[in-house]
């Protein structure tokens, strides 16, 4: 399902090997969080994507865990950025912009996709879920 769809948004999309069970659990007991159905999905599917030349569209299981923990641990990132704590990186733009799940009370309520703004720290939704992620990651001029 999740090949198929990026492989129609995206020609030039990298999809890895499934992600394990055993690293989806991985994930969510080093952050504290039970993943959304739609990106545990996809990891079984893809442990990551890369497309649109090569924006790391979703991360691999590992690489989510890396992300969130440098961005949670960082001292430097708490002098210049609000707390991070809320929310579940998942992939980037390749920009220097990221997006994520939101965080709320120890859980992730909705499907909802959010996009941090590196420059600003601007943290504004963005897609109704992760397929609605996917489609509005497409270039307007494509």
């Amino acid at each position: 399902m999740w090949r198929e769809l990026v492989s129609r948004l995206f020609d030039d999309g990298r999809f890895q090997p499934p992600a394990s069970a055993d690293q989806l659990r991985q994930v969510e007991a080093a952050l504290g969080v039970t993943l959304p159905p739609d990106l545990e999905s996809f990891l079984l599917e893809s442990n990551g994507v890369a497309a649109y030349y090569s924006s790391p569209l979703v991360w691999s299981a590992t690489e989510i865990i890396e992300q969130n923990l440098l961005f949670r641990r960082n001292p430097d990132f708490r002098e210049l950025y609000m707390p991070f704590d809320a929310l579940l990186f998942f992939g980037a733009e390749g920009n220097g912009d990221q997006f994520a799940y939101r965080i709320l009370d120890g859980q992730i309520r909705e499907a909802w996709i959010y996009e941090w703004d590196h420059e600003s720290d601007n943290r504004e939704w963005f897609a109704h879920d992760l397929a609605d992620y996917f489609k509005r990651c497409v270039p307007k001029d494509e």
